[in-house]
């Protein structure tokens, strides 16, 4: 539906989600509450995604990093199809 966002967690900063992952390994939160827990796990994936492409969400440097890893992955797999598309077909002679 157009009225709804593409994803139905909660949109952080990496600072607000490191603070969230550091108070929930202080044992600080109460995971049993299904909607903290939600947040909980919304701010590790936050943290890991920014540790794994570099930055946080929505910033330049990522976007241009997901572009190149996207770009250089489909670079590879046309090369890898290029390169087996004859000896699939094989040649009779």
């Amino acid at each position: 539906m157009p009225d709804q966002p593409r994803r139905r967690t909660t949109r952080m900063t990496l600072p607000e989600a490191e603070r969230i992952v550091e108070l929930d390994r202080e044992g600080v939160l109460d995971r049993s509450d299904d909607d903290v827990a939600k947040v909980v796990f919304e701010a590790h994936t936050v943290v890991q995604r920014s540790a794994m492409w570099g930055s946080s969400p929505g910033h330049p440097a990522r976007r241009k990093t997901v572009l190149i890893v996207v770009g250089a992955g489909l670079f590879i797999g046309t090369w890898i199809v290029g390169l087996l598309t004859p000896l699939l077909l094989g040649t009779e002679r």
